[in-house]
């Protein structure tokens, strides 16, 4: 695929993008980024978006073309980089495609290229950016949700959102448990009250207890109520719009967040 050519403006908001305040690379990080992919750092003590600017149009003078911006982009936006702050590295992406978008190409979650409708003014940057944000970030979800189903919820395809969504509930019990049961026998196994794989806490007095069980009952409920139903049944029998997705997305997180606070309990064996 022929990337077309950045422009300096381009590359300045890209440098801005990739060293924001907020969610950009530190200047440590830079001071590793720069050289290691063929930059020259000439000034280190100015801004972020300043070094990586200045980095980018002296390689850019000297080669007579922007794959050298490409390639860098291509490094800086890889998945793994998302690994310790995922949010952070989405935002990076985002602002960058803001700038791509202008150009009918984009970076996608995969961290390659792809093309796209070239929007053709700012508004419509901005309309399509808002658009994208509210699908990845307005739901409040959990993380560990977004990360199973983020490019269906980019895609609008909110029937195998939900489905993905309830499927990472077991994915994340098996995790926490080290087990490779599924469903209902996970579910019971991990959080019973007697003998716990996993506890919500001490499961001392019948509060506690009633805790744990309300727990169980409620990912149980999820995986019979949307898991099972997406599973078995045809997409127009089912059909599920952005709001039931977002309600449904909201209680899968909350239960996320209820595992959070969930410890392994120790088998003891004599």
């Amino acid at each position: 695929m022929a990337l077309p050519q950045l422009d300096q403006a381009d590359l300045l908001h890209i440098a801005k993008a990739l060293a924001d305040t907020a969610f950009g690379f530190t200047g440590t990080q830079l001071s590793l980024l720069i050289p290691q992919y063929g930059f020259t750092d000439t000034d280190p003590t100015l801004t972020k978006h300043k070094r990586l600017f200045n980095a980018f149009a002296e390689r850019v003078t000297r080669e007579r073309n922007t794959d050298c911006v490409y390639a860098f982009i291509h490094e800086a936006l890889k998945p793994a980089r998302g690994l310790d702050d995922f949010e952070k590295h989405e935002k990076r992406r985002l602002k960058v495609n803001e700038v791509l978008m202008l150009r009918g190409i984009e970076v996608n979650a995969k961290g390659q290229y792809v093309p796209i409708v070239k929007a053709e003014t700012v508004s419509e940057v901005q309309r399509r950016t808002r658009d994208l944000r509210k699908r990845l970030y307005g739901y409040n979800v959990h993380e560990y949700v977004l990360k199973c189903c983020r490019e269906e919820l980019l895609q609008e395809n909110y029937f195998h959102a939900v489905h993905e969504a309830a499927k990472s509930l077991m994915d994340r019990m098996r995790e926490m448990t080290n087990s490779t049961e599924d469903g209902t026998s996970l579910i019971d196994k991990a959080l019973s009250v007697k003998n716990p794989l996993i506890a919500l806490n001490s499961l001392r007095t019948e509060s506690e207890r009633n805790q744990q069980n309300g727990l169980r009952e409620m990912i149980n409920g999820v995986i019979h109520m949307v898991r099972n139903v997406t599973a078995h049944e045809l997409k127009v029998r089912w059909d599920i719009d952005e709001k039931e997705a977002s309600e449904i997305l909201s209680l899968i997180s909350t239960l996320h967040k209820y595992l959070d606070l969930c410890v392994p309990v120790p088998i003891y064996r004599k």
